[in-house]
């Protein structure tokens, strides 16, 4: 399916391994304008030559420290110079700190507040402008499973993340009018370094899936990036204020 999105400036926060990487390259491979950022160079110098690869009509590399205010500014800022304007957010951070509510510090809830919920507003924020001068665009905050159904022992995660969805599906009223839909993405149980720290081994997490999920396993990045691209292109312009669970079935509630 050919996504109507060829050109089309994308940023792709947390875009150098996992989940962000494989939704670059969906991208990419549409042929948009890719910026992808995240801490380190060399990975995404690597992700960026790959995307060049698959099709990207452009792509660069852009630094960014997503928990440091600061950094992501100096980061859009970069971007804007770049292409002038972004027309696609995937807005993509790390998880906060694992933990049950009592195991907390209030510095840890400022830390998961700034990395989950205020740098990620950030970032919305920056790119409407644009977007409602051109009357059209697509933004897609990538959150978890947590925001339908409560995860024990990440309770920074359940907080913030869900405060994210609530955001986003009061700014998707208020953008509709403008041709941009803002949705969000129940993350499930993807296969990455994250979802990994979380278990004490791969027989541990397997067997977790097993007695969790319906299809009974953990998903990889390339399964979880086709949706995300789908709802970034012109196919799914009457799509907003969704959160759609990509989480082979792991979430028990209807809605």
């Amino acid at each position: 399916m050919d996504l109507g999105i060829r050109g089309k400036v994308a940023l792709v926060t947390g875009g150098s391994s996992g989940i962000g990487k494989a939704v670059a390259l969906a991208l990419a491979a549409e042929g948009v304008s890719l910026a992808v950022a995240a801490r380190r160079d060399d990975e995404l110098s690597a992700v960026a030559a790959e995307a060049l690869a698959l099709g990207a009509t452009d792509a660069r590399g852009f630094k960014v420290d997503l928990t440091d205010s600061k950094s992501v500014r100096a980061m859009l800022e970069r971007v804007n110079d770049a292409y002038g304007g972004i027309d696609i957010l995937v807005a993509n951070s790390g998880g906060p700190k694992p933990g049950t509510f009592s195991q907390m510090a209030l510095a840890d809830w400022d830390t998961g507040y700034h990395g989950v919920l205020r740098n990620m507003v950030e970032l919305v924020q920056a790119v409407v402008p644009a977007m409602t001068a051109r009357q059209w665009g697509r933004i897609v905050a990538l959150t978890s499973s947590s925001v339908k159904q409560p995860i024990p022992n990440l309770v920074l995660s359940n907080a913030f993340r869900t405060a994210l969805v609530s955001a986003l599906k009061t700014l998707s009223i208020e953008l509709g009018p403008n041709g941009i839909t803002v949705n969000s993405i129940a993350t499930g149980r993807i296969l990455t370094d994250r979802l990994r720290a979380l278990y004490d081994d791969a027989e541990q997490m397997d067997a977790a899936a097993k007695a969790d999920i319906p299809l009974q396993r953990v998903a990889t990045p390339e399964e979880f990036a086709p949706m995300v691209a789908f709802l970034c292109g012109e196919p799914a312009r009457y799509i907003t204020g969704q959160t759609i669970a990509i989480d082979g079935g792991m979430i028990k509630s209807l809605f």
